[in-house]
């Protein structure tokens, strides 16, 4: 009860608007998708004794956005999820399919930059590895990666998209969907 509290307070949080209106700044996307991490019912079977997040990057882009999060990352005072420790590793698309097979991963954290035929490689390979494929834009989930976190009125906004998130193994708590908007 007390987390559903923690996640409700988080998603009143007022956020500041960017280019698009349905992008969050990554200081409140990580924290929140790590909560939301707590609520998957299969993290522990799928993650092992860690939980792996993957910043995938496109190849030619820049770093920007993955700088970013990584600072928010650093920011963070607690990177743990469910009592496992929590790192993130960059990975670009072209290695995510042999980078998933090596290691047990928890997320692949999408950055912008993809195309829509590279966005949907990207989520057959997170369903196939079983690896929750998490959007930096809610636009990206509408288009079938299975998780972000942006906004919508000027507060941050869970967005799960159901198939897809099933396909890549989660099963999230139905206390966290009811806080979600969910895609069928």
């Amino acid at each position: 009860m007390r987390r559903v509290a923690l996640l409700a307070v988080a998603l009143a949080i007022a956020v500041p608007a960017r280019a698009g209106g349905a992008t969050a700044p990554f200081d409140i996307q990580v924290p929140l998708l790590l909560k939301a991490l707590t609520y998957d019912r299969n993290l522990k079977t799928r993650a092992g004794d860690q939980v792996r997040i993957a910043i995938v990057v496109p190849a030619k882009a820049g770093r920007g956005p993955a700088e970013e999060l990584l600072a928010a990352v650093r920011a963070l005072p607690d990177r743990t999820v469910s009592g496992l420790p929590v790192t993130f590793e960059e990975v670009t698309a072209d290695a995510l399919d042999q980078t998933l097979r090596e290691r047990r991963w928890a997320a692949a954290y999408v950055m912008p930059g993809f195309s829509r035929e590279e966005i949907g490689q990207i989520k057959r390979v997170c369903e196939s590895r079983q690896v929750l494929a998490v959007a930096t834009s809610l636009d990206e989930v509408d288009r079938g990666l299975a998780f972000g976190v942006g906004a919508q009125g000027g507060k941050p906004q869970i967005v799960v998209n159901l198939p897809s998130s099933k396909a890549c193994g989660t099963e999230f708590d139905l206390a966290l969907l009811r806080l979600a908007r969910v895609i069928q």
